[in-house]
């Protein structure tokens, strides 16, 4: 059963994941019309998956590697359908989820769901044994004024119009959070309603760094424009935790935050978390 609508996600290295996202595309309730895949890196083996319940486009980079925000306003581009559902590739979507938000898509809607954390990659994607191994889920969003300052774009549903109208993500903000933080706050003034379905996504497990020391340079580098923009400093908590780290400066907030000194790979090592808690 084929529905009206589009699933995009962005692809760099993640290759099994990208397969079990397919998997469980392909076991939801209703099909997409189309799947975009946008490979930031250079084509490789897997570059041309298939499937036999949907069509997948790839799109493949063209010299330097595209950007978290480029590369997501390329997939939006290539969609055929009105309303666009964008993935992380890392995530893998309940049977009925995709059913659930066409059920509130609409002019002026943003859909989202909450995300349970898996402790591993999958070799096999069961979704109901899966979200038994899950743990720590992020909390509901709830609806209200401030809803969109909790709101991540692992999942989400729109209207293409919607997104075109707001430019997409601004591709000023390179690197790590920083756009998916603007898109929010434009969203948001827009005047765009945040909704929230009880079907989830489940995030397949990858080594992190907390606070995320691997993107420094990412958030001071954008914290500038972000804030003259909206007023504030983007990720307060990751600047003040690298203020007192001794990362950046302590007096960021008055003055702007400056790199003081750069993480070393024995620094960088204390950071990860390798297993999920």
């Amino acid at each position: 059963m084929n529905h009206d609508f589009s699933v995009v996600t962005i692809v760099k290295g993640r290759i099994r994941q990208l397969s079990n996202l397919i998997a469980s595309l392909e076991q939801s309730t209703v099909s997409p019309r189309q799947l975009i895949v946008v490979w930031m890196g250079p084509p490789c083996s897997e570059s041309l998956l298939t499937s036999d319940k949907f069509h997948i486009v790839h799109k493949f980079v063209c010299g330097e590697a595209l950007p978290i925000a480029r590369a997501r306003n390329r997939g939006f581009a290539a969609c055929e359908s009105d309303t666009v559902v964008y993935v992380d590739v890392d995530c893998l979507v309940a049977p009925t989820l995709l059913q659930s938000l066409l059920t509130v898509t609409g002019p002026g809607n943003v859909i989202t769901t909450s995300v349970a954390f898996l402790p591993t990659v999958p070799e096999k994607v069961d979704y109901p044994r899966l979200a038994k191994m899950a743990s720590r889920p992020v909390a509901d969003i709830v609806e209200k004024e401030e809803a969109f300052i909790a709101f991540h774009t692992r999942l989400f549903a729109i209207q293409k119009a919607d997104f075109d109208a707001l430019n997409g993500f601004d591709e000023q903000f390179t690197g790590y959070g920083v756009s998916d933080a603007d898109f929010a706050a434009r969203c948001k003034a827009a005047g765009y309603t945040l909704h929230h379905v009880n079907d989830g996504v489940l995030h397949q497990f990858h080594p992190r760094f907390e606070p995320p020391v691997n993107h420094l340079f990412d958030i001071v580098n954008n914290a500038a424009p972000y804030k003259a923009r909206w007023g504030a400093y983007p990720f307060s908590h990751y600047l003040e935790q690298f203020a007192k780290d001794g990362w950046i400066n302590d007096d960021y907030s008055q003055s702007g935050p400056r790199i003081r000194r750069i993480p070393t790979e024995k620094d960088m090592k204390s950071y990860l978390i390798s297993k999920l808690d």
